[in-house]
């Protein structure tokens, strides 16, 4: 739990500020981190942080500064200087052209329930030990990389628009291994995440690459001709679509400055297939549940796309103030995308059994934008791509580019699977902020153009 002595003293200046009548908001980040890479079949880095952050803003008419403090907090004096520093920055700084929207901690919550001891405190040999029995069991000869970052934080918010204050306690983990054939250069990849030690499980691993072995090892590899092809997106594939669809398409200042793909419709109206639907879901326990936002504000279920149409777009509070709107709880990085499940079976492949020639694209790779107004995406199957026909898998393919819109692969589904799966998406060179989403274990959708193919993995 936090630090009753450092909760003490900002409360003492949050207070005194207050009564100064200084608006102010005073953000603590501590973070213990971990990271072990492997590389060449043997760890390659190992390396550990304990982080103390503490970020004070504050605003006066249409100006706002902020300070940011690294290091331990040790006294209430130390905490004054911060919040001058600020104070200074914020007299020095440019007028907005809009008046700021007050940060407002809108009810106390504290919360944990997704917090591990075991793994905020995971010994570096375990992980070690799991990447050894890894490669062992899968065989040597092949090449094995990968990353297993893991840790805690903490986050405590408090502001001077009242005497409320938020803490949140969370523990996450993103378990990845990329076994690579040193000859033909195809690659296997498998992902684990979760909150709790126990999440992670090294027989899981050993299964899925084990299964796709035999498929790589006794197949050629098959070139897919550029074209529309019926495909199987897996979870990884679904979660990048939807994400980069939320946050081109559904993000208020996107749509506010004509930038987004959505920028045409109103909300009511439809955007994409009727069998989609998407909410950001602080309390779906395989998404790192938020409460609160980095506002004060408190996170509900909120809802973005009902049935293929637009429910509502994330107005941070910046955003808000700017266009006259109501901010949604959304200046924070940590989200909880959910996509609805549907009535598929939980093997893909059995849904598949009387569709011909179809494609299994389990992730995409360097996923990017060609046009955010179109909203058209591109990436590269890369890892554990498959052909399939009439149910049964034939061979691996080369790595092929999807090049399509949002709403042309998502307005062509037409198998989602009845089973979610948890997805990470936490950025492991900043500041620890675990990201995960819940969707469909896959999704089936006609007509996906495959813009290029390579000649080998």
């Amino acid at each position: 739990m936090l630090d009753a002595n450092i909760r003490k003293i900002l409360m003492q200046v949050r207070d005194e500020a207050a009564d100064d009548g200084i608006q102010a908001t005073l953000k603590l980040h501590h973070e213990k981190s971990h990271l072990m890479r492997i590389g060449n079949n043997s760890v390659s880095l190992n390396t550990s942080e304990n982080l103390m952050r503490l970020d004070v803003e504050v605003t006066e008419g249409k100006k706002q500064g902020s300070q940011t403090y690294l290091g331990a907090i040790k006294d209430v004096d130390m905490i004054r200087g911060i919040l001058n520093a600020a104070k200074d920055k914020a007299r020095m700084a440019s007028p907005k052209t809009y008046d700021p929207i007050p940060d407002e901690v809108e009810i106390t919550i504290s919360e944990d329930n997704q917090f591990d001891q075991e793994l905020s405190d995971i010994d570096p040999s375990v992980k070690a030990g799991a990447y050894r029995e890894i490669i062992e069991s899968l065989g040597g000869q092949y090449n094995f990389s990968g990353s297993w970052s893991s840790g805690s934080i903490e986050v405590y918010l408090l502001t001077t628009a009242n005497r409320n204050e938020v803490y949140h306690r969370g523990t996450d983990q993103l378990f990845s291994v990329v076994l690579k054939h040193p000859q033909a250069k195809w690659e296997l990849t498998d992902n684990q995440t979760g909150w709790r030690a126990l999440d992670f499980s090294v027989e899981k691993t050993i299964d899925v690459l084990s299964k796709l072995i035999p498929v790589y090892e006794e197949n050629d590899g098959f070139r897919v001709e550029p074209g529309e092809y019926t495909v199987i997106f897996g979870p990884s594939a679904v979660s990048e679509i939807i994400g980069m669809a939320v946050f081109t398409g559904l993000a208020g200042r996107g749509w506010e400055e004509k930038q987004s793909w959505t920028t045409k419709y109103k909300p009511g109206e439809k955007i994409l297939g009727d069998e989609i639907s998407i909410v950001d879901d602080p309390t779906n326990p395989e998404t790192f549940m938020f409460g609160f936002d980095m506002s004060g504000r408190k996170r509900d279920i909120f809802p973005l796309v009902e049935d293929g149409e637009l429910m509502n777009l994330m107005y941070d509070s910046a955003t808000a103030a700017k266009y006259g709107k109501k901010p949604t709880g959304h200046n924070i990085g940590s989200t909880s995308i959910v996509m609805d499940t549907g009535f598929g079976p939980p093997d893909p492949l059995e849904a598949v059994r009387d569709m011909g020639k179809v494609l299994y694209i389990p992730a995409l790779h360097y996923m990017n934008i060609p046009s955010r107004s179109k909203g058209l995406f591109t990436g590269s199957s890369r890892f554990n791509a498959v052909l399939v026909e009439d149910g049964k898998i034939t061979s691996p393919i080369f790595s092929s580019r999807v090049t399509d819109s949002f709403q042309n692969v998502l307005g062509n589904v037409k198998v989602i699977s009845s089973v979610s799966e948890s997805v990470n998406e936490s950025n492991t060179y900043e500041r620890r902020a675990p990201v995960a989403m819940s969707v469909p274990s896959y999704i089936i959708t006609e007509g996906v153009k495959i813009t290029d193919s390579a000649n080998s993995f």
